[in-house]
């Protein structure tokens, strides 16, 4: 059975019924290649190359930053190339098949460098496998979001879909997380936080390298026969070309609601930009903490967990961005008070058991909070295409899914250089430093930046989320209109 889903685009099959919960696993599984990517370069990137390779922290967080702008530039590339591509495989996973190789190979190789290696060279090396690591993930991830608004039409399984995503990519990282403490980087008498010790990074480069590459074609494998079901061009597309694209960008942006969700992305990603710098400081030099210590943060995943179970219950009563406002707000607060616990001296002093227990539990709720806002954007961003497809009628899931990614990582990549400058000229953080060789005064400053100027903020793209008017009725208007449109009653 065909049907003629849009002006331009068909599916082979119409489904009947719910996208199979197998499918959602499946799409679930290339999460925990993105949580794995995720906690390789945000927690031990620039702590390799600065605290373990010596290089200074600014020109590692400007090499970086210039490596995601270039994979910034490659997004709407990857998503108008996508979004027009037909073959038997669909128009997403001959692309997720292509990449998953050469990501995990660039990965390994990221995290173990020559020994012989040092200065600029160094840092040239780092450059040229952060640029292609990024790149060839793009080649992954915008085909991989795109699949996810295009398996249904509904409102709240939209929501279920990603919520899975998450569900899946959080149990895999959350095992990787323990494993990686627990295996790869052991605290021993000459190392006492084992994340300073540079014997541990080649072993975590190849398996982290290896882990990729499984998770990545497992998705592809296990989703690639709802390819009938998917949207693909009725009619032959012309080669690609970059004017091609910017027009697609440009179209996409006609949605006034897309240009506020594209603005808020910048905003919050430049801020997550500069905070994901300081995380591993924070941990291991501001907070004291061990490797023994930071196996427990395995138990935020209660958060997510929470959120799994509560985001279904909580978006049939709310619209998405009234939640996106109160989660992200609560959040804010959560963390400026923590480090002004620590300031005031209410906190216990690092090493004490009720520190770790305090840190914990802040950690749940504030996961709690950031996972239930990353699943009800990945849902809203469903809504918009919809609504992007009723003004300009045509449907750009890889488009919408690559400016987003454009505004996150061209963003976050000035946050990183920011957050290395803040690190380099403002914190004054000595580098190759010892547990016990940073004074008070530079943990202050440390604790300042991170914990109290960097979220109040969020205050901006708080704001923002308040305009958006994507709401549950107007949603099933647009859905009506596209329907009486395409012909359905």
């Amino acid at each position: 059975m065909s049907d003629t889903a849009s002006p331009g685009y068909t599916r082979a099959v119409q489904r009947e019924g719910k996208v199979p919960v197998v499918t959602k696993i499946f799409q679930g599984v290339g999460g925990i290649a993105n949580s794995h990517k995720d906690f390789a370069f945000n927690t031990f990137l620039l702590l390799f190359y600065s605290q373990i390779m010596g290089l200074p922290a600014s020109l590692v967080s400007i090499a970086i930053a210039a490596a995601v702008i270039i994979d910034a530039i490659s997004d709407p590339v990857v998503g108008s190339i996508s979004d027009n591509f037909k073959s038997k495989l669909g128009r997403r996973h001959p692309f997720m098949f292509a990449a998953a190789l050469p990501f995990g190979v660039s990965l390994y190789l990221l995290f173990d460098p020559p020994g012989w290696l040092t200065g600029y060279a160094l840092l040239a090396w780092m450059f040229v496998f952060v640029v292609l690591a990024r790149t060839t993930w793009t080649f992954l991830a915008i085909p991989w979001h795109a699949l996810a608004a295009e398996f249904s039409n509904d409102y709240v399984e939209r929501t279920s879909i990603i919520t899975y995503r998450y569900m899946v990519g959080w149990v895999g990282g959350v095992i990787f997380y323990l494993f990686t403490w627990n295996y790869l980087f052991p605290n021993t008498e000459a190392y006492p936080a084992g994340q300073l010790n540079p014997e541990n990074y080649p072993l975590f480069a190849v398996i982290v390298g290896s882990l990729v590459v499984v998770w990545i074609f497992l998705s592809t494998f296990g989703t690639r026969n709802q390819v009938p079901y998917l949207l693909q061009p009725t009619e032959p597309t012309p080669p690609f070309s970059f004017g091609r694209a910017l027009n697609d960008v440009r179209m996409a942006l006609q949605s006034a609601n897309l240009k506020r969700l594209f603005f808020l992305f910048l905003l919050f990603s430049g801020l997550a930009g500069v905070g994901g710098v300081f995380d591993i400081y924070m941990n291991t030099y501001f907070w004291g903490l061990t490797p023994d210590e930071l196996r427990w943060f395995v138990l935020l995943g209660l958060g997510a967990i929470l959120s799994f179970i509560t985001v279904p219950l909580l978006q049939r009563k709310f619209d998405k961005q009234f939640l996106l406002q109160y989660f992200l707000g609560t959040y804010m607060v959560l963390a400026i008070l923590k480090v002004s616990l620590r300031f005031l001296d209410i906190l216990p002093p690092n090493g004490e058991p009720a520190l770790l227990y305090f840190l914990v539990c802040h950690g749940i709720v504030g996961t709690y909070l950031l996972t239930t806002c990353g699943i009800v954007v990945g849902s809203l961003m469903a809504d918009l295409i919809d609504e992007q497809e009723l003004e300009t009628h045509k449907r750009q899931e890889g488009v919408f899914s690559s400016a987003i990614g454009f505004a996150t990582k061209a963003t976050s990549s000035f946050g990183i250089v920011i957050g290395g400058f803040i690190l380099d000229f403002f914190v004054v953080f000595p580098r190759q430093a010892g547990l016990d060789a940073v004074d008070a005064d530079t943990l202050f400053r440390l604790g300042f930046a991170d914990g109290i100027a960097i979220p109040l903020l969020f205050m901006i793209p708080i704001y923002l989320m308040s305009q958006i008017t994507m709401t549950r009725e107007r949603l099933a208007e647009v859905q009506r209109t596209l329907e009486q449109r395409r012909g359905f009653k």
